[in-house]
């Protein structure tokens, strides 16, 4: 039986990189591959071909994470399909986008593990023989990477495995991320987390200034470099759903009005309005970017973009109550919350020191009753 060399070509983003690295340990695999930009839909064909049509040994590739091309399905479609003349070739994903494609795949043997990264991640955990502690978390953190619901609605979801989530994310985005941190990952997995954990105490969070219902804001401009991730992070720290903020984008030369949701909130609450549609409501003529739930806009000034986080900020908290809460309407400022529970344990204790009051009152009461009754008793025994 011939025995093939096996490579694995993975997603460059973090749960491309620990989808590979479950991948290596699956298929007991001798190389592993990924980058940014090589190891992208748009260029992974062109990336196997450099690397492995030349190869006079036939080797098994495993692609993992990389949906289709959708730019251009068919060149995507029919390079693979060329490699698999020479290659066995796999291809392992979760990404719906990929569904309709499947079908055209003849000498590639296509894998479909979704939609979620999770059950993408865990089909390849249950390949690896006497998977560890280690493959295990792993398998949880690249899926939290990729926000995906179900680790959440599975109650798999802890701030630790969120904090690592965002450290390896830093890692794999730095110049050549991606291929050091998944082969560093494949020889010393303890060192990379302990090095993710690191790199996600170092992301700095935007600093609160107000929050308004459960929508926190930041008080300055955002560090550089670090808009969404340090908002989610306010977000995190101070349990806001959502945060809004603003940042000076060097490259464009403007400021950046943004505003996310909580992904493991969102997970939990799907009804909740995202800042993208309420971003739409409230400026129809702007041009919004990103996804929905973590949107960015181009603002004239400072000012103005503080006042549109602001407002931003007002209208998310009044959909959250609409959307999740009908029989809220008004919220508690987070600035209020002391005050008002000052005077509510006021109150409280003026309720009890009437309490207490009357209850003296009524054995006053029931002393000079008393007191009578044995008068009248006396009065009885004198005159008989």
């Amino acid at each position: 039986m011939e025995t093939r060399r096996t490579v694995i070509v993975g997603h460059f983003d973090t749960h491309g990189v620990s989808a590979s690295y479950l991948a290596v340990k699956a298929f007991n695999a001798q190389e592993v591959y990924a980058n940014y930009p090589q190891t992208s839909p748009e260029q992974v064909v062109v990336t196997l071909q450099n690397l492995y049509s030349a190869s006079s040994v036939p080797l098994h590739i495993v692609l993992v994470d990389i949906p289709v091309d959708l730019k251009n399905p068919q060149a995507f479609i029919r390079g693979l399909e060329d490699l698999a003349t020479r290659h066995s070739v796999t291809l392992i994903d979760h990404h719906e986008s990929s569904v309709q494609f499947l079908s055209q795949f003849q000498r590639v043997r296509a894998i479909f593990l979704g939609p979620s990264a999770y059950d993408l991640n865990a089909w390849l955990l249950s390949q690896v023989p006497n998977a560890s502690d280690i493959d295990r978390t792993i398998a949880i953190v690249g899926a939290v990477g990729d926000r995906d619901p179900a680790v959440v609605q599975r109650g798999l979801f802890t701030q630790e495995l969120q904090a690592l989530a965002d450290g390896l994310d830093v890692l794999v985005r730095e110049r050549d991320g991606a291929f050091r941190t998944v082969r560093a990952l494949v020889h010393s997995p303890d060192s990379v987390l302990e090095e993710a954990r690191q790199k996600a105490s170092q992301i700095p969070s935007a600093r609160i200034g107000e929050r308004i219902g459960s929508v926190a804001i930041a008080t300055e401009a955002l560090p550089a470099q670090w808009g969404p991730k340090a908002l989610e992070k306010m977000a995190f720290t101070t349990g806001a759903w959502y945060a809004t903020g603003w940042s000076y984008d060097q490259r464009s030369g403007q400021w950046i009005v943004r505003a996310i949701i909580r992904w493991d909130v969102q997970a939990r609450m799907p009804s909740l309005p995202t800042p993208g549609s309420v971003a739409r409501n409230l400026w129809p003529t702007r041009s919004i970017i990103g996804h929905p739930s973590a949107p960015s806009m181009a603002a004239t000034s400072e000012d103005e973009a503080r006042e549109m986080a602001t407002q931003w900020a007002r209208a998310l908290a009044d959909a959250a109550t609409r959307g999740v809460a009908p029989n809220v309407t008004t919220f508690i400022a987070e600035t209020k919350v002391g005050e008002m529970m000052a005077e509510i344990l006021a109150r409280l204790e003026r309720v009890l020191e009437s309490q207490n009051r009357m209850y003296q009152e009524y054995l006053e009461l029931k002393k000079r009753q008393v007191e009578l009754l044995e008068q009248t008793s006396s009065q009885r025994v004198r005159a008989d």
